[in-house]
């Protein structure tokens, strides 16, 4: 049994041996190991083996989980085989592992993450509907009052007015739908324009709250990417930073291009002046989190990681606390942009 993870038990629920593959796998040396009772070290096991001790056949055991080994999840297959005496009676018992894999703490996180973003993405068509349906009457009612009303101009003003602000909303909420759903359109884009545009929605907003806002628009490559997703994850971040500067403070945006590991990026950089982040939270940034009050700042910045990986780009950030925070959009340019 050269190279392959097994152990062996005697009749009294010890651990006998531990061969040099175990050792690999457990990072437990035999010495350490033998010795021990089996319920100590893999208590799932026990009873499966308590059987093959008593009837004398041989038991598989497929996708078997056990935490002990490693200190994580993982899950293999397990074979646990009876060693007969002369007279055919069973001394000991041998349990081989195959097919082992592990699911570590990353993987996980991971998971989790996919499986909230579903769960997102349902409240978000259901809050998307909820929407849609009220201006759908709001529409309706406009509609009547223009063809009941028209001759009277300044409600013909005012109703046109609506009805295009109704149709931008009802345009939002189709892509909106469309991101939730996970539909990404890719198309050409400039990074350039969608940012233009962001910075003619939220200068209204930064008049107001006395942030002045400075651009560095570099000359770059369109990118294949779904203009809807990103214009919301450049938004995401830039109504963050616009949080951590509640009385006032300096935005700067800048692209560029950058060259690493032989591919060529175009990048987003976007910093303020505000609070800046801890440590501590800034390890955990980007995470979803169970408490509403320290999660919020973190659930815009995790959708915002989310489209930009699922655009093939990375999402970067940095921050001194006290000074400021600066976050940087990586995304591959295609070869024949």
């Amino acid at each position: 049994m050269v190279n392959k993870h097994f152990f062996r038990i005697n009749k009294a629920f010890v651990i006998k041996t531990w061969n040099t593959s175990m050792e690999k796998i457990s990072h437990r040396s035999a010495k350490s190991m033998i010795g021990k009772k089996l319920n100590k070290v893999f208590p799932l096991l026990f009873d499966k083996v308590k059987l093959v001790f008593d009837d004398g056949k041989k038991r598989n055991l497929r996708n078997f989980g056990n935490r002990c080994l490693i200190g994580t999840d993982s899950s293999f297959c397990v074979e646990i085989s009876p060693i007969k005496n002369e007279r055919g009676k069973v001394c000991e018992v041998n349990v081989l592992f195959t097919n082992i894999t592990k699911r570590n703490a990353t993987e996980k996180r991971f998971s989790n993450s996919e499986e909230k973003m579903i769960e997102i993405g349902k409240i978000a068509s259901s809050l998307a509907h909820g929407v849609r349906n009220p201006l759908n009457a709001i529409k309706g009612a406009v509609v009547y009052l223009r063809e009941k009303y028209g001759h009277e101009a300044t409600l013909l003003e005012f109703s046109t007015i609506i009805n295009d602000e109704i149709n931008k909303l009802d345009n939002f909420i189709s892509n909106f739908l469309s991101a939730a759903h996970g539909g990404i359109k890719s198309v050409m884009v400039s990074p350039n324009d969608i940012l233009k545009r962001i910075l003619t929605m939220i200068t209204p907003r930064a008049e107001i709250q006395r942030i002045n806002i400075s651009y560095d628009f570099s000359g770059l490559p369109r990118i294949n990417a779904d203009p809807f997703q990103i214009e919301q994850a450049l938004f995401n971040i830039i109504n963050n930073a616009f949080e951590a500067m509640p009385k006032g403070g300096n935005l700067a945006i800048r692209t560029y291009s950058s060259w690493e590991k032989d591919l060529d990026y175009i990048v987003i950089e976007i910093a303020d002046t505000g609070k800046g982040i801890s440590r501590k939270k800034l390890n955990i940034l980007g995470e979803l989190s169970d408490n509403s009050e320290s999660s919020h700042r973190g659930f815009g910045i995790f959708l915002s990681r989310e489209i930009i990986k699922s655009h093939n780009g990375k999402l970067l950030w940095e921050s001194v606390k006290g000074k400021g925070t600066t976050f940087r959009i990586f995304f591959p340019v295609h070869k024949n942009a």
